[in-house]
């Protein structure tokens, strides 16, 4: 793996198939967690009790199985199972580990509507193309995970400073099942508008726009207007930055951004067709809102899994830190969970 690699050989291991045993022993297994922060989602922009490692750390010393290396290794003796984690800010550095068989991938950042997990160091209310499809495209942006057609309120695009790729009035209202959720129930609804009777300032933030163009819009509960965005899986305007365009072969996939259960499982399991096949293809997802409690805590509940578990099934070890970070969101007072 690459990015942050903080963890280092501390002990001799024998060579695969050795019967031999080492102060690890050759039935100990190794797990790679790939930790891959979004846009304002990055360590240093977190309060100090969601930093990973603190956490960790301070979580780990409850229980006497488990040994702490540094922070980039961890050891469960009980287990049987060594943690060794990476940490990312980069979306070509998540679109990597995505493509390598056996690892556990976690992003923790914004989910951008349902877009995609968004790459990109932005300050608090700042504005740029990090937010869409990046400055520079191969590190940053979003990387796409959505349904073909996703809502957004036109006030985002202003207030957020990205060049934005919406639904022009003059072209066909897409078919339902293209949609996001939130889209479908206005699709008979929906308005043929001036980008500056949506949102002042708009218009210079739309790609290819020219004089006259109108865009379809909507306004749940008679709110703020809705557009729609070019969105989508496969074969995007973000191009080869989307799931499609790889070969997803990571173990484990968590996209820990906001209601990713409604915005991406659907478009994972379904659309995409990436679903669970024997120790392969996990994914969770979160209910609604969530923040960076959440990384932390899968991390620690995942390494103090107290039943041995080495060379497995890793089920029981997932729905375990499942149901523990769970309840720990719970205890926090925070509306959402892991799915």
């Amino acid at each position: 793996m690459s990015d942050s690699t903080s963890q280092r050989a501390s002990a001799s291991r024998q060579h695969d198939g050795s019967d031999s045993r080492t102060v690890l022993s050759p039935a100990y297994e190794r797990r790679e967690i790939g930790m891959a922060y979004g846009a304002q989602g990055h360590e240093d922009q977190l309060p100090e009790k969601g930093w990973v490692n603190q956490h960790v750390t301070e979580f780990v010393k409850r229980f006497p199985n488990v040994e702490r290396i540094n922070e980039g290794e961890y050891r469960n003796h009980k287990q049987r199972v060594i943690y060794l984690l990476r940490s990312t800010k980069k979306k070509s550095t998540f679109r990597k580990w995505l493509e390598t068989p056996g690892l556990h991938v976690v992003y923790s950042g914004h989910a951008r509507g349902g877009r995609g997990p968004c790459f990109g160091r932005i300050e608090d209310h700042g504005k740029g193309e990090d937010w869409n499809e990046g400055a520079d495209r191969a590190t940053s942006g979003i990387f796409r995970m959505g349904f073909p057609f996703v809502p957004e309120e036109a006030g985002e695009i202003v207030s957020h400073g990205y060049t934005a790729h919406i639904l022009r009035a003059d072209e066909e209202v897409p078919a339902s099942e293209d949609c996001h959720p939130r889209i479908r129930p206005y699709l008979r609804s929906l308005r043929a508008m001036e980008p500056e009777k949506l949102q002042e300032g708009l218009t210079p933030l739309l790609r290819g726009h020219k004089e006259g163009d109108r865009y379809w819009a909507f306004r749940p509960g008679g709110g703020p207007w809705h557009v729609i965005h070019h969105a989508g899986w496969n074969e995007t305007d973000s191009k080869p930055n989307d799931w499609g365009s790889i070969k997803v072969n990571c173990r484990v996939m968590c996209h820990f951004g906001c209601s990713t259960f409604i915005h991406n499982y659907p478009v994972m399991r379904e659309l995409a067709g990436w679903r669970r096949e024997d120790n392969e293809r996990y994914a969770y997802w979160t209910t609604s809102v969530s923040n960076g409690f959440t990384l932390p805590r899968w991390i620690a509940n995942l390494i103090t899994y107290d039943v041995e578990n080495a060379n497995q099934s890793w089920e029981k070890s997932l729905e375990d830190a499942r149901t523990r970070t769970n309840q720990q969101i719970r205890a926090a007072g925070y509306g959402f969970q892991i799915r």
